[in-house]
């Protein structure tokens, strides 16, 4: 069996890029979720629980379970904690990842795709062999993660700022996703992507 080959999607919050991985999955390309996996951690991984009440204690809890609101709301405003909350977070999802893409390969697919808004912060780009970034204007993406998350402009400018920068990603990325345009060049940039990837018999 040929050796899989693992594509990091990344881009700012609110860039578009959940949108780019809905394109790949309906072009038939396995796509993990990472963000996923860590929002359940919270609601399933009871040592994982233990530690973050410990720290963060009782006034994230809403009805006695862990409310990810709060939680995020405190490590945007403090940056040791987020990184201790990351620290915890990320070995157990990057294991989750290794099995499901194995899993994947498994099935036939040479390709697998690794999506997650911290791929870079979080460490993930050394076990990848591409990156694919999704780029949008912070304007508009402040406007976006307002709305979508009914949050405060202070709040959104935290998050923005507590990732890495475009110009970051852009050193990092095999391939770039502008998406300041409507849903059809957003289409039109998946498809040429896969048109390369087919190239490299990768589909």
């Amino acid at each position: 069996m040929s050796r899989l080959v693992k594509v990091g999607l990344t881009g700012g919050i609110a860039s578009g890029k959940s949108r780019v991985a809905d394109l790949l999955k309906k072009a038939g390309i396995p796509v993990i979720d990472m963000d996923a996996i860590s929002k359940s951690l919270l609601d399933r991984d009871s040592d994982l629980q233990k530690k973050v009440i410990s720290t963060f204690g009782p006034q994230i809890l809403t009805q006695g379970k862990i409310d990810r609101a709060k939680v995020r709301e405190l490590v945007f405003a403090d940056p040791d904690k987020k990184q201790l909350l990351e620290n915890w977070i990320h070995p157990i999802v990057r294991s989750e990842f290794e099995r499901l893409a194995s899993t994947e390969h498994q099935k036939g697919h040479r390709l697998v795709v690794c999506e997650a808004a911290l791929l870079i912060e979080g460490g993930y780009r050394k076990s990848l062999d591409q990156l694919v970034i999704v780029l949008a204007p912070e304007a508009v993406r402040m406007k976006r993660l307002m709305e979508r998350d009914r949050i405060s402009q202070e709040l959104a400018q935290q998050m923005i700022q507590a990732q890495c920068s475009d110009e970051q990603r852009k050193k990092l990325a095999d391939h770039l996703i502008i998406n300041d345009q409507d849903e059809r060049n957003l289409s039109q940039q998946v498809d040429n992507l896969l048109t390369i990837w087919k190239k490299d018999g990768l589909l």
